[in-house]
């Protein structure tokens, strides 16, 4: 182990033993299982990769590699969702259109009529009626 590793870390020291056994036992060009990895990627977190990788007998770049790896999954899955303004565009207008007709006459007198775009073809012909009715008499 290195110096500057705290010798009472047992952590490490298990690892490195489980590493240990895993390489007296292992098939040529089998690979570091996952949880081993971890393991590792634990420790350079806490002790750095540099002083993990050479306590370990790891490779440096992939420990870096991985640690890398992690922490941007960690990140990606801790990352605040965003609570601010979302639009959601249906298509639909907010209110139906209106067709609005104001008839004002001679007098001043006037009529206001709102109608639903859909009912708006009949205006014309009641406005036509409304001009041919001749004025009251007050």
């Amino acid at each position: 182990m290195s110096p500057s590793l705290p010798a009472t870390a047992p952590q490490l020291a298990e690892t490195a033993a489980a590493l240990a056994q895993w390489r007296s036992t292992r098939r040529r060009s089998s690979r570091i299982p996952e949880e081993l990895w971890s393991q590792a990627t634990e420790l350079a977190e806490r002790y750095g990769i540099a002083k993990v990788a050479i306590a370990l007998k790891l490779d440096y770049k992939s420990l870096k590699h991985r640690l890398t790896a992690r922490n941007a999954a960690e990140d990606a899955r801790s990352a605040p969702v965003s609570s601010s303004f979302v639009e959601l565009d249906l298509g639909l207008p907010l209110a139906p259109p209106v067709c609005v007709l104001v008839l004002t006459d001679r007098a001043g007198r006037a009529l206001r009529i709102e109608r639903p775009q859909a009912a708006s073809s009949h205006l014309a012909e009641v406005a036509r009626s409304l001009w041919q009715v001749p004025p009251c008499s007050r």
